[in-house]
């Protein structure tokens, strides 16, 4: 059931705590949390919707379809209304005009929530905002600060274990109820028992996300090694911080050397409070922070 829960909490993308400066609005311009600038003259990139029946999830009160803002570049024309929601969470009001794709000009406007739409910043995520590459987080910087990243097909771990093609995962014993995964999901139909103790040789990494609880997934394709031969193929949906982390000495759902266990530090009550300040934004339902809670407090 929590793998069912953890599936259905994954969104395109969450916003790490930052530690950068306070955003703030000043004769005409914002500065954001980042460190980057938004104001009048400046083109902003818009990058994909969450998903096909949401929309953007940062980007609101658009006056035109969501999809004719999707991969486009708007230049600002005005902000208005900077302000905060009950917990803290940063809007603006963007007037901008648009060139859309039929080679029309016109005019949007729509309310950002800019901190959430640059989100982690973090190599291989997706942002709805998409900021110059000065003022995005690199694999050094990541690994640094214990945070995964995803470049030229390698997946680098918040304990620095990476994953990329041509690697072979071992798969440990299932931490879950009944005899299931934990913190990985099977795409591909297979049972628990099918794979534990072979290895999987990886074939494509891709969709580096976070859930609203912060936890990071990673799709991968692979081929499950059976008595040294090829089997078949596997599409996996991983939480692989988890699946990797464990006490020294005691075997993972993923097996790594112990020198990558161990690096995640878990702060139930600060996750219940970070979940339930996106309830209160309404920028996820009841149902999802129901969900959360229960997961969160049956760790």
């Amino acid at each position: 059931m929590k793998q069912l829960i953890l599936l259905a909490l994954c969104c395109p993308l969450f916003t790490l705590a930052q530690d950068e400066a306070e955003h703030r609005f000043k004769n005409d311009t914002l500065y954001t949390s980042s460190g980057y600038k938004i104001y009048p003259g400046q083109t902003l990139r818009i990058g994909k919707r969450a998903n096909d029946y949401t929309g953007f999830r940062y980007i609101s009160n658009i006056n035109i379809q969501p999809t004719s803002l999707e991969n486009s570049a708007v230049v600002v024309k005005e902000l208005s209304r900077y302000g905060h929601s009950p917990t803290g969470s940063a809007k603006i009001d963007v007037k901008a005009s648009i060139n859309f794709r039929d080679g029309s000009k016109g005019q949007v406007t729509f309310s950002l929530a800019f901190d959430l739409a640059i989100g982690t910043r973090l190599p291989g995520t997706y942002h709805e905002l998409i900021l110059p590459e000065a003022y995005r987080i690199s694999v050094t910087q990541a690994m640094a600060m214990h945070k995964p990243a995803l470049q030229n097909d390698t997946l680098y771990t918040s304990s620095g274990y990476t994953f990329y093609p041509g690697r072979l995962l071992q798969f440990g014993e299932p931490m879950g109820k009944r005899g299931w995964y934990r913190h990985i999901t099977f795409l591909t139909p297979v049972r628990p028992s099918a794979v534990e103790g072979k290895q999987l040789r990886v074939e494509e990494i891709k969709d580096l996300t976070f859930s609203v609880l912060g936890t990071a997934y990673i799709n991968i394709i692979g081929t499950l090694m059976e008595n040294n031969e090829e089997g078949r193929e596997l599409q996996l949906h991983i939480a692989f911080d988890h699946a990797i982390d464990n006490v020294k000495g005691i075997t993972g759902e993923l097996v790594v050397p112990d020198e990558f266990k161990g690096v995640l530090k878990k702060d139930v009550q600060a996750e219940l409070k970070r979940v339930e300040n996106l309830y209160l934004d309404g920028i996820i339902s009841k149902e999802t922070f129901e969900a959360a809670k229960k997961y969160l407090l049956g760790q």
